[in-house]
């Protein structure tokens, strides 16, 4: 709240600087704050199950109750963690903060004790901003140092007790939150919209790649083709995390890009260097081997470990180099196809294929990391369309990529824009307009 230090019509108060018109108090004024129920082999095993929350069931401002769990209890524990509608539950290890309000139709339901839960015992308080209190609070650096650190990170119930919470009128909080409310709902239809693009799009991968289903036109038969016979296996350059960086480099400007990078930053099977801004580069060509091969478009990379079973034989097709000299990293393979037997915008597609995949994942080697071998890989067989049918189905596919990728922006933005309201609204930095008139 440092935006609105000495600012006219504020005051600082325990929680920072808050327009005059608000109120400091703490959530052991405001809120009863009581902690779930103590796991035991005993209740989780005994009869008359009921359905409890554990931290993994709440997420930020809602709460996933698909792998709901059960254990027993008594009358009197009923009684007193029963949950209620409106009951804001706060993570308090984990997630440290994460918090949600109580609305789901499953009744009765319980809590264990690494959640707090809270109710009002006042009217002057909405749980709704107080959630947007606390993930604000909770998401910037304010509650760092109340943090308790044992075996594990914990917010205890005694520091919740002594927490500051700013408190506008109620009218006001109330409006605070159903602002807030409304971007989450648009951003959530849209989560949802992405996810249902993101199946269809799978189904539709999956269709086309195997061949179980043809486009219109295409009948001619395809070929399986050792990949040994297909691609070549270019050189790769190994080179550890420190000596490459994402920010601008004048001294060296090779590209090099890592397996991590593979697993963790590029999810299309498409890497389009006029877009992507998040390829590592050599901060010093000092230990470069006197020759270096250049990658070119339509090259894969592929990673050849990973340290769990979906990643191993991710691979992204290069788009887009243009001038830039790119490398292959750290545990890659780069594929090169120097027979035309693969369309370019095909290659990366072409790995997504079950079929395929499921047989690298047969010829991985390893136990808590799997790898692939040059000569393994080599022998794996490939089902190709004709080229033509290469280039359709690579068109289709990349459409929906590009379907998905706008969606995405859109979402990072509304994301970006229920921040920033998020930081201003709670903080009382910015006032709605019909609360402008409070100042002065």
């Amino acid at each position: 709240m440092h935006k609105n230090e000495k600012r006219p019509g504020y005051k600082k108060t325990k929680v920072g600087w808050i327009p005059d018109g608000w109120k400091c108090s703490t959530f052991g004024e405001t809120f009863q704050i009581q902690l779930g129920k103590m796991l035991n082999k005993q209740a989780s095993a005994g009869p008359s199950q009921q359905p409890y929350l554990t931290n993994i069931n709440v997420r930020w401002g809602s709460f996933d109750v698909s792998n709901i769990r059960t254990m027993f209890f008594s009358d009197k524990e009923k009684a007193k963690f029963a949950l209620k509608q409106g009951d804001l539950l706060v993570c308090e290890g984990g997630d440290i903060g994460r918090c949600a309000v109580w609305q789901e139709d499953i009744e009765p339901c319980y809590y264990q004790k690494a959640i707090h839960r809270l109710r009002p015992n006042k009217k002057c308080v909405d749980v709704r901003f107080a959630m947007y209190f606390l993930h604000q609070a909770f998401t910037s650096s304010r509650v760092q140092g109340l943090v308790g650190e044992t075996s594990f990170a914990h917010f205890t119930r005694e520091r919740f007790i002594e927490f500051p919470i700013s408190v506008p009128p109620l009218f006001e909080q109330i409006a605070i939150a159903e602002v807030l409310e409304c971007w989450v709902k648009v951003i959530r239809n849209l989560e949802l919209k992405i996810s249902k693009k993101r199946q269809i799009k799978k189904g539709l991968t999956q269709q086309l790649l195997s061949g179980h289903s043809r486009l219109p036109g295409f009948s001619k038969p395809w070929k399986n083709i050792r990949l040994g016979n297909v691609f070549n296996l270019i050189a790769t350059y190994a080179f550890s995390r420190e000596n490459l960086t994402t920010e601008d480099v004048d001294n060296c400007a090779i590209y090099n890009i890592h397996y991590g990078d593979i697993h963790a930053t590029y999810t299309g099977a498409v890497l389009d260097l006029c877009k992507e801004r998040r390829v590592p580069m050599l901060i010093t060509s000092e230990e470069l081997p006197s020759t270096l091969e250049f990658l070119k478009d339509g090259d894969l990379i592929m990673a050849d470990v990973s340290e769990d079973y979906e990643g191993i034989g991710v691979c992204i097709e290069l788009k887009n180099i243009d001038a830039r000299k790119v490398t292959g990293g750290l545990h890659t393979f780069v594929l090169r196809d120097s027979t035309g037997y693969t369309a370019v915008g095909f290659r990366g597609y072409l790995f997504k294929e079950y079929g395929l995949a499921k047989e690298l994942k047969r010829i991985a080697t390893g136990v808590s990391v799997y790898s692939l071998s040059k000569s393994n890989l080599t022998e794996v067989k490939l089902h190709l369309p004709p080229l033509e049918e290469q280039r359709a189905i690579a068109k289709i596919l990349a459409t929906a990529d590009g379907e998905i990728e706008t969606l995405e922006r859109k979402l990072a933005l509304l994301n970006d824009q229920k921040k920033y309201l998020l930081n201003n609204l709670v903080t009382g930095t910015i006032r709605l307009p019909e609360f402008r008139k409070c100042l002065p």
